[in-house]
């Protein structure tokens, strides 16, 4: 008896709790977020992005990719915001990483009170830099044909990290 009561309540009760739960933003909300400054030696791009879902995960991405305008500076600059909602914990808790190579390293450095990962090679001349933001987005500025990092940090001092900050922990409805 108290099955035939409960089966129907589940029922109704489920798409409510699902319509409750925190959605990805779409790429086109996360584009706010990109820098649009140009870059000395670097010509800005379009904006670009992608929303997707696929067996109950969702992921959503916005990314701005600078190209050299000369021959003297050869290669590209982006940076990427992806929206992975719940980041695996892994990602958030970055551990310290303090690692040499002949030709480069990877290491845990902290951008404004922020764990990143820095990696650089100069042999391929490319560089990463890595973190979470708000427990909820991922963002990665890369480069190749590039000196050193400079220019990457360049790129996330005109990104709106504290506005994302601010969106990822909001309960904005989207």
């Amino acid at each position: 008896m108290r099955a035939r009561l409960i089966i129907p309540l589940i029922y109704l009760l489920f798409p409510v709790a699902l319509a409750a739960q925190p959605q990805i933003y779409n790429f086109s909300r996360l584009q706010e977020f990109l820098p649009k400054a140009s870059y000395a030696g670097y010509v800005l791009g379009k904006p670009t992005g992608e929303t997707s879902s696929m067996m109950g995960f969702s992921t959503s991405w916005a990314q701005m990719t600078y190209w050299s305008d000369s021959a003297s500076i050869p290669g590209s600059i982006s940076i990427r915001i992806t929206d992975m909602l719940k980041i695996p914990i892994y990602m958030s808790a970055t551990g310290n990483v303090d690692k040499e190579t002949e030709t480069g390293y990877e290491r845990t450095v902290y951008y404004n009170g922020i764990r990143v990962l820095e990696t650089f090679d100069s042999t391929s001349a490319t560089g990463k830099l890595q973190f979470p933001v708000a427990g909820r987005f991922f963002i990665e500025a890369s480069g190749s044909g590039i000196q050193d990092t400079r220019i990457l940090y360049a790129l996330l001092d005109s990104t709106d990290i504290a506005g994302l900050e601010e969106l990822g922990r909001s309960t904005e409805s989207h």
